[in-house]
């Protein structure tokens, strides 16, 4: 069953390489192109980007934003009749949009790939959206993959990638942006034990907890930034978080709503 599925993956980066071996030993039967040939391809090779997609059921698109449309444009010229072209480069919902309407209706799929790829089997989640997100599970499914249908949208899956991207990152810069200031202060074994202790607390009731707390009391919250902006000028550092905390709590004052948060008196 899944040897008969015919699967082409365009570009072979780090991401790539990794997804084109698990489903190699998945028993897929794959092909690969890129433009810059890798020394040691965990796949076969096709000469051309035209040769890997012509008779192909499935097209996986891995390269970058900057390149998608252009490969996309490329592919669509020789797809076969009811193939599948998915995108799962990060970029935004617009462009998956755009890679939509330069393919044929219904065989574009926008894959957000929500972790890090380093084996398959990992079952990283994939979210899956646009008009040939169906077709794109229904094909991949065999081989093990971890997929949720999110629409038949494209740019819907893309959306839910950058938005966890702002609290992956900023949680990894405000960690980051806590322990500068804890080595300005020679205080950074305390403050990565507290961070650890922190995390390792958290449940279910720690989001509602701190959304209805920041809520309620956002003046004090601002007063505080303000003491801590000055004890960390005292010690010559210049946090790189602080003004975005102040800005956000500023807000909330002048009446932005936090979604979700409840403001009652306990």
């Amino acid at each position: 069953m899944t040897a008969s599925v015919k699967i082409a993956i365009i570009g072979l980066g780090e991401t790539s390489a990794s997804i084109a071996n698990g489903l190699k030993l998945a028993g897929a039967n794959i092909v690969g192109f890129d433009s810059v040939k890798p020394k040691y391809p965990p796949i076969p090779l096709a000469d051309t980007l035209a040769a890997a997609v012509v008779d192909a059921d499935l097209v996986l698109s891995l390269n970058s934003p900057m390149a998608s449309v252009k490969i996309a444009e490329e592919a669509a010229s020789h797809f076969k009749p009811g193939a599948v072209f998915a995108d799962l480069n990060t970029s935004t919902p617009s462009l998956k949009r755009k890679l939509a309407s330069v393919l044929a209706e219904g065989s574009f799929a926008d894959v957000a790939i929500m972790g890090s790829v380093r084996e398959l089997a990992e079952r990283v989640p994939m979210l899956v959206s646009g008009e040939g997100a169906e077709n794109f599970i229904e094909l991949m499914g065999p081989f093990g993959l971890n997929l949720e249908f999110v629409s038949n949208q494209p740019g819907e899956a893309a959306a839910r990638k950058l938005l966890k991207s702002i609290l992956d990152k900023g949680m990894a810069a405000l960690l980051t942006d806590t322990l500068w200031a804890a080595k300005a202060m020679g205080l950074e074994d305390w403050a990565i034990a507290e961070i650890t202790r922190e995390l390792s607390s958290a449940n279910e009731g720690t989001v509602q907890r701190l959304i209805n707390e920041t809520g309620k009391n956002p003046k004090r919250g601002s007063v505080e930034m303000g003491d801590v902006v000055e004890m960390l000028a005292e010690a010559g550092y210049e946090s790189t978080m602080a003004n975005g905390i102040s800005l956000t709590l500023s807000h909330i004052m002048h009446g932005r709503k936090i979604p979700f948060a409840n403001l009652s008196e306990d």
